[in-house]
């Protein structure tokens, strides 16, 4: 039996959803669902993680309309589910993200905290995986990895300008996975881009020497 639901945007808009999708592990299953329907065991082997470890979050990621099942047979008397994503993406309400001067932003820690730990913990699942594979005999073939952390002092206008290039090669590099072939090699960009600031005393207004 196949279901076919018409993908959406799915919106979060409440710190309830937000908190269940920032753990590293859901955001890794969600990102192997996009595009393909994979069991439960076939993501658990992607990952190298015993099933027993997802059920639960795949539960909770169907009960949020996150996921969905894609097909369903019987296999040796048990019936076997396939998932795939419910949706083309996700989007967060920027009310979500107000910086309070007196509360704890919650939203802002979850959202930090959700994507540098799936980005280590996809990173360190990738070299552990991929030495797996040497280790079998696969072939050798040497690629890049980019971590770095630069800050510099930038004027406004070309700060503009490195914004706009910044979002062009966000959608060049999402538009790409429609072009890729089945053997492509799946590679991961995580971005962050921000105005750094400093406490200085000197600068506020109104303050006299």
């Amino acid at each position: 039996m196949t279901k076919n639901a018409d993908k959406k945007r799915f919106h979060i808009s409440d710190l309830e959803t937000l908190r269940a999708i920032a753990d590293p592990l859901r955001v890794q299953i969600m990102e192997l669902l996009e595009g393909q329907a994979l069991t439960v065991k076939q993501v658990a082997e992607k990952l190298g993680l015993a099933p027993s470890k997802l059920y639960y979050h795949f539960g909770a990621l169907e009960k949020l309309g996150l996921i969905e099942v894609a097909t369903t047979r019987m296999v040796a008397n048990m019936l076997e589910k396939t998932y795939q994503s419910a949706a083309d993406s996700l989007d967060v309400d920027p009310a979500l993200f107000k910086f309070s001067k007196g509360g704890d932003n919650e939203s802002i820690n979850i959202l930090l905290a959700s994507t540098i730990d799936a980005t280590r913990e996809d990173l360190m699942r990738s070299l552990q995986a991929r030495q797996f594979q040497l280790d079998h005999g696969v072939e050798e073939k040497p690629r890049r990895i980019i971590i770095n952390r630069v800050v510099s002092n930038v004027s406004e206008t070309r700060i503009e300008e490195f914004q706009e290039r910044f979002v062009k090669l966000i959608q060049e590099f999402e538009e790409a996975d429609s072009l890729s072939k089945t053997n492509d090699q799946t590679y991961a960009l995580t971005v962050a881009f921000y105005p750094s600031f400093y406490f200085d005393k000197a600068s506020k207004k109104g303050k006299k020497k």
